[in-house]
């Protein structure tokens, strides 16, 4: 299969490039997009996985949203002995939408994968991603990896393993079962896709926080421009996040405002609205500044109990909601 692009990359001053070149002097087929802030060690050890790839055929190109840690140094002192072409760019605190982009169209590779800093690829990841794409040379192929939790460096919950399987974080039982995925497993930890159908079909920069931003694009992908995703399980990564209920509830009011933002994009994709009882009862819930730290601490406790449980699920939904609502408030105030 011969892949071709007539992009180029402007070198960072002071930096090394990763150009689309292996360290044998052949040409790189895959460029691995790596978003990272304030989690040096993660993202070394990310790195020291990449390093340990049967297929070399790839370069990485780390994008650093205005870490205020050491990481510009510790990656300074990385590229001096890396095994594989390495290309660090910063930009300033605009999240990872903005940085992905960036550092899509800076590839010179006619293949990409996107992981994050807390992603650790298993030894034939990169080599089952090239095969996909060697087998579907389509535009609008895109191959979806495993993530799992990482068994190393963190305890594994009854609560993690729910919200990485079958719950909030990632939604894989379903694709193991056979289902076929969709724009709603869009997951940008483990995602491969000719680059050039990215720098057509770039993030949409308005997502600033967390979640939200992956989804919309495989929603504008699969509605527009014809996405067809594989799911490919041998595909695998470890995903080293160590994660608590009341962590991810906080996250859920990020993610709130994320599908504020989408829902205004596509408004096909908005929900009904509530009758007036129920409208009520959950302003009540979601406006009263106790109510949600509360819930979520009764939430938390009854996963001592049985997990998962309707509670917690009842619990997120309603913080998720609070992040929209909050997303519609700064947007009415800033008259949006």
């Amino acid at each position: 299969m011969n892949f071709t692009t007539s992009s180029t990359t402007e070198d960072v001053p002071g930096e090394r490039p990763a150009q689309a070149q292996t360290t044998s002097g052949g040409r790189a087929s895959i460029g691995i997009v790596i978003p990272t802030y304030n989690r040096q060690n993660h993202l070394l050890e990310c790195l020291r996985h990449l390093e340990r790839q049967t297929c070399k055929d790839f370069v990485v190109s780390i994008i650093d949203d205005g870490s205020t840690d050491s990481t510009c140094e510790s990656i300074a002192n990385y590229q001096l002995t890396a095994s594989f072409p390495l290309r660090y760019d910063r930009q300033t605190n605009r999240g990872q939408a903005v940085g992905r982009n960036r550092a899509i169209a800076q590839l010179e590779t006619p293949l990409c994968i996107l992981i994050g800093d807390d992603i650790f690829p298993a030894p034939d990841f990169v080599r089952v991603h090239l095969e996909l794409h060697r087998e579907h040379p389509e535009l609008e192929v895109v191959g979806l990896g495993l993530t799992l939790w990482s068994e190393e460096g963190q305890v594994v919950t009854p609560f993690m393993r729910w919200a990485g399987w079958d719950g909030v974080q990632f939604i894989y039982a379903g694709l193991m079962d056979g289902e076929a995925p969709s724009w709603k497993h869009f997951y940008t930890s483990n995602l491969s896709f000719k680059t050039a159908y990215l720098r057509q079909n770039p993030f949409h920069e308005g997502f600033r926080r967390y979640g939200m931003e992956d989804i919309e694009l495989g929603y504008r992908l699969a509605a527009e421009h014809g996405l067809r995703m594989y799911f490919v399980r041998n595909a695998v990564a470890s995903h080293l996040h160590p994660t608590t209920f009341r962590g991810i509830c906080r996250r859920m009011l990020d993610a709130g405002e994320g599908a504020y933002l989408f829902e205004q994009l596509w408004p096909e994709r908005r929900p009904p609205a509530f009758g007036a009882v129920k409208g009520l009862l959950l302003r009540v819930l979601t406006e009263r500044h106790v109510m949600l730290p509360l819930l979520a601490w009764i939430g938390d406790l009854s996963l001592r109990f049985r997990c998962p449980n309707p509670l917690i699920k009842r619990v997120l939904f309603l913080h998720e909601l609070a992040g929209r609502k909050r997303a519609a408030a700064r947007a009415l105030a800033q008259g949006d």
